[in-house]
């Protein structure tokens, strides 16, 4: 994959200061929820709201064995210190979903989507998509399943980037630190700022290390132009593996991090990556 613009950059100050560190790959400590199992779709949304959880659905074809009955992947999601219910909705409905235009992310074919009862920042919206029909980077694996038990409270955009970066196969470790929402605001915000100027770029980053408390690193990438969400997200993390100070970021462990990407009206996604030791 080329290296999307020669403008890809990275910024850094001294990284002295240290957060304390919260893992969020597993979470043994958290306690156990029991997984639900609802295949009807009204039913599972009501339980999850009722109960604050996270429901994950399966869009998927009925003429074979689902994503949801993959051996251990119930007791997986149930480690996560989250309750969940899990739900296949019959054919009829899957098709409905599958057109909705709330999930246009999901390529308009079979995949799986979460949305959050659980947390009161991101209550009754998608935070998580997988689809299964191929993209120009993104394919869908069956393991890629076991990682939105772990993923960390956050939106649609900020749970993708996560998720593209434990995915590649090189394992980097920026993610396996704590999630920090203000690292995760202050990516949101430049994302936005990028995607509003449509450059890419560190615009105002004396000021952004200021409120950071003057210890942090920070990344940018932009993806080819029309892509999807989680093309873009792949993409954006293959740039940053083509740049060895870039990619000391991005695979190096840190207490604290962020990621966030958004998208401008030229089509092409500008993604944020902050760390702080």
């Amino acid at each position: 994959m080329f290296l999307r613009a020669a403008t890809l950059v990275l910024l850094s100050l001294s990284l002295t200061s240290a957060l304390a560190a919260t893992p969020l790959r597993t979470s043994p400590a958290a306690g156990i929820q029991t997984v639900q199992r609802i295949d009807d779709y009204t039913a599972a949304s009501e339980a999850a709201r009722a109960s604050g959880a996270m429901l994950l659905v399966a869009v998927e074809s009925h003429g074979g064995e689902s994503s949801l009955d993959r051996p251990g992947l119930e007791e997986r999601f149930a480690a996560s210190g989250t309750p969940w219910v899990f739900c296949r909705p019959d054919a009829a409905t899957a098709a409905t979903l599958a057109a909705d235009r709330g999930l246009v992310e999901m390529r308009g074919g079979a995949g799986l989507f979460v949305v959050d009862h659980a947390h009161d920042a991101w209550r009754g919206r998608i935070v998580s998509v997988l689809p299964q029909t191929p993209g120009k980077y993104y394919r869908f694996a069956p393991n890629h399943l076991d990682e939105l038990a772990s993923l960390p409270a956050g939106s649609l955009t900020q749970r993708s980037m996560i998720l593209a970066v434990r995915l590649h196969p090189e394992n980097p470790r920026s993610t396996e630190g704590f999630c920090d929402p203000g690292l995760c605001g202050e990516a949101e915000a430049h994302s936005a700022h990028q995607a509003r100027i449509r450059r890419q770029g560190h615009h105002g980053w004396e000021t952004r290390s200021q409120r950071l408390g003057g210890a942090a690193a920070e990344v940018c990438a932009e993806s080819w132009e029309n892509q999807d969400l989680l093309d873009s997200c792949v993409d954006c993390v293959a740039s940053w593996r083509q740049s060895s100070g870039h990619w000391r970021g991005v695979s190096g462990s840190h207490s604290a991090y962020g990621y966030d990407i958004r998208r401008g009206s030229n089509g092409i996604w500008y993604a944020t990556g902050i760390f702080r030791e």
